[in-house]
């Protein structure tokens, strides 16, 4: 049976050929192998590197190709240090509100700068760390005695989705970063003219996480998406053109995948909630796939960042 799949039909025949697994299997190979790719470029060039820098919208599947990196680059002979831009953030007292007067949480100034900065210099100078660590749940960055220094051969790995703006990436010396860009572009088509939003498929990706270990229920990422859009669009999307590479995180098959976790969760939305309209839209277009149970998707695929069970 074809595996070269283009389309939603194409990949719901393979679905019912029963040779999915095949499918997933050749999807997942082909990821590995890109971050092999990435890393392979990395080590090469590893005499004058420091900084790898790392971002993307909001699950894009950032945190997972960041700690997939640092394996690859550790089984290539190269160590690594991982840094969470999240653990910047300013206290939530101090976090910077949008024109309803609301958190705005992707607003660069978020990030607690000045502290960020001292960090990053002491790191280049050779110095040592405590890194920080942010709680969520109560909005208060504490520390726990984590200690980080780099080596004249180690490199940092910094995620987050601000890790192309030139006002953090200029806090070092650029001419030791490399930068890349995560997104999620599916290259499944609706049908041959049609392309499917990368958007929607980034936002059922967080609101089953965000069910699934934020506890997060459907309403919350209904009404936090349209501020989160804005803020890609005015912290993120402008900024990609200064990636030095990109990795798509997209599986062929994952929507599928998504279809039976997703579809409960939106019809669980209230009719009188505003996102209603964008949930008919979410529906109808799931009504277009084959499901595909989770448990067929590898332990360590990227996917899982999204699906895994709580």
């Amino acid at each position: 049976m074809k595996m070269d799949i283009k389309t939603v039909g194409e990949l719901n025949e393979v679905i019912r050929g029963g040779v999915v697994r095949e499918y997933i299997r050749r999807e997942e190979e082909a990821k590995r192998l890109e971050v092999v790719d990435i890393a392979a470029e990395i080590a090469e060039k590893n005499h004058r590197l420091k900084w790898i820098w790392l971002a993307g919208p909001s699950s894009s599947g950032k945190t997972t190709f960041t700690r997939r990196l640092a394996e690859e680059l550790r089984a290539q002979g190269v160590r690594t240090h991982q840094i969470s831009l999240d653990n910047y953030f300013v206290n939530r007292d101090l976090t910077p509100r949008n024109a309803k007067g609301e958190y705005d949480y992707e607003h660069i100034e978020a990030i607690d700068l000045p502290f960020l900065e001292r960090h990053l210099e002491k790191l280049e100078q050779g110095h040592t760390i405590e890194m920080p660590h942010f709680k969520f749940l109560h909005g208060r960055r504490e520390f726990r005695g984590e200690i980080v220094s780099l080596e004249s051969d180690e490199l940092a790995l910094i995620e987050g989705i601000h890790g192309l703006n030139p006002r953090i990436t200029s806090f070092v010396d650029t001419a030791h970063s490399l930068k890349i860009y995560i997104c999620a572009r599916t290259t499944l088509m609706l049908d041959r003219e049609i392309r499917i939003s990368s958007t929607n498929h980034r936002m059922m990706r967080r609101m089953i996480r965000d069910h699934n270990f934020r506890g997060n229920p459907v309403e919350k990422t209904f009404s936090l998406w349209p501020s989160v859009r804005a803020g890609e669009d005015r912290w993120i999307f402008p900024f990609q053109p200064l990636a030095d590479r990109e990795y798509n995180s997209a599986l062929g098959y994952e929507i599928s995948v998504l279809k039976p976790l997703a579809e409960p969760l939106i019809c669980s939305l209230p009719d009188s909630h505003p996102g209603h309209e964008k949930a008919r839209e979410l529906l109808e277009f799931l009504g277009s796939f084959e499901p595909i149970d989770r448990s067929l998707v590898p332990a360590d695929s990227i996917l899982q960042e999204f699906i895994e069970s709580p």
